[in-house]
């Protein structure tokens, strides 16, 4: 079920309500918000659908009595809350296991996003939701890693498997970011860049040097310092169009910390999927009263039609059923581009983009000579068999995110 956009609508303006309180700030309803009485609104079920698609009922469930939300709706977001209360002991006793098995194996790593995220911005490791174990690693430790994640019990996921060694293996390394583990209690998504792109954001090594440790009850873990966690948060959630209000709410919650913002930006200028990512955030759920006002008149340049994308991608649902072939590696190619700062950088998003990491999946040539025609066969096949489907609407033929990827 996809909710409505009314019913995202409301949700957008809770989310907006619940920052405020969280803040210590008083806040009404919006008069949009406020019901006519004898109308009909969105019904209960549409707006806990909401809630899930947009992954916030931890914060909106510490204030359904300010907001005023009905009964049903609010049993709704608290069953949604004690479900991710659940799946988060389980990630936390996972990211233990994996915390201890890396550390015995001598491989340095970093915990970003999930727990970590929210204990740095809340203080709560439970304020963000379960979801993925997101680690990076250094690029030069990514086989002996992928070893310690097989002999732990994960496993590559099925059709993205590809063999150290082999040209395939090297193209994803420089082509992509991560690769997904699935195991019998978690998935971890394996980094060893914190972008698909190669310098939009720093490497492993920098992040490293400024890391901050950060203790999530069960397990203390290394994670990125502040100074990194702006630019890394922010480029997340362009490169997902703004879709997920969840990632605003981290957005703003790092804007409203005050070592966001000691830097110098003459020296250190915001990105500008940066500058993109926090006008968005001021616009949909607003911002603190501490961000810079040289930083505010930056966003009040960025254009509104980035804003009105930003809202239609939150209102329309995250898969298209009858996708066009192609579609998210035109996107995907787009961010990059975006975010990119080289040349390098740019030529490297074209690349990424004609030998998508899907293709290889299976090739065992060692060369490029023999690798890349092969790839390039795959792809055609690929395109034509989809095209087919989408000619035909077949539901099969769903897009969906590269299985050798980020999440959430």
């Amino acid at each position: 079920m996809h909710p409505s956009p009314a019913a995202v609508r409301r949700v957008r303006s809770w989310v907006r309500g619940s920052l405020r309180l969280e803040a210590g700030q008083e806040w009404a309803p919006e008069p949009a918000q406020v019901p006519t009485p004898g109308a009909p609104g969105e019904p209960a079920v549409e707006l806990v659908e909401a809630v899930r698609r947009h992954r916030v009922a931890e914060l909106l469930d510490a204030h359904v009595d300010a907001l005023g939300l009905d009964p049903d709706v609010a049993s709704g977001i608290a069953e949604l809350r004690a479900v991710g209360r659940r799946g988060l002991m389980v990630q936390l006793l996972e990211l233990e296991r994996l915390h201890s098995a890396f550390g015995a194996a001598g491989l340095r790593s970093l915990a970003i996003k999930g727990p970590a995220l929210a204990a740095q911005t809340t203080g709560d490791p439970s304020s963000r939701g379960s979801g993925d174990l997101d680690l990076v690693i250094s690029p030069v430790d990514v086989e002996a890693a992928c070893r310690v994640l097989e002999e732990n019990g994960w496993r590559m996921r099925l059709g993205s498997e590809v063999s150290p060694g082999t040209w395939a293996w090297g193209h994803v390394m420089r082509s992509f970011n991560a690769f997904t583990f699935d195991g019998p209690g978690s998935t971890v998504d394996l980094h060893w860049r914190l972008d698909p792109t190669l310098h939009a954001l720093p490497d492993f090594e920098e992040v490293w040097n400024r890391r901050e440790a950060v203790d999530l009850g069960a397990v203390r873990v290394d994670t990125l310092c502040h100074a990194d966690l702006l630019g890394s948060t922010s480029l997340h959630a362009a490169k997902d169009y703004w879709r997920w209000l969840r990632s605003l709410v981290d957005v703003h919650r790092i804007a409203a910390d005050a070592r966001t913002w000691e830097r110098a930006f003459d020296q250190d200028p915001l990105r500008r999927l940066e500058v993109q990512t926090l006008a968005v955030t001021r616009f949909v759920v607003g911002l603190p009263a501490n961000v810079p006002a040289e930083v505010l008149a930056e966003l009040d340049r960025v254009p509104a039609s980035v804003l009105t994308r930003a809202l239609a991608a939150q209102e329309r649902p995250v898969y298209a059923t009858y996708p066009f072939p192609g579609v998210e590696s035109m996107r995907a190619l787009r961010y990059m581009l975006a975010a990119s700062s080289t040349g390098q950088d740019r030529r490297h998003a074209v690349v990424a983009t004609v030998l998508p990491v899907k293709t290889v999946v299976g090739i065992e040539a060692q060369s490029a000579w023999t690798g890349v025609p092969l790839t390039l066969w795959h792809r055609v096949r690929r395109l034509r068999r989809r095209s087919v489907a989408w000619a035909r609407r077949e539901p099969g033929a769903r897009v969906v995110e590269p299985v050798i990827r980020t999440h959430r």
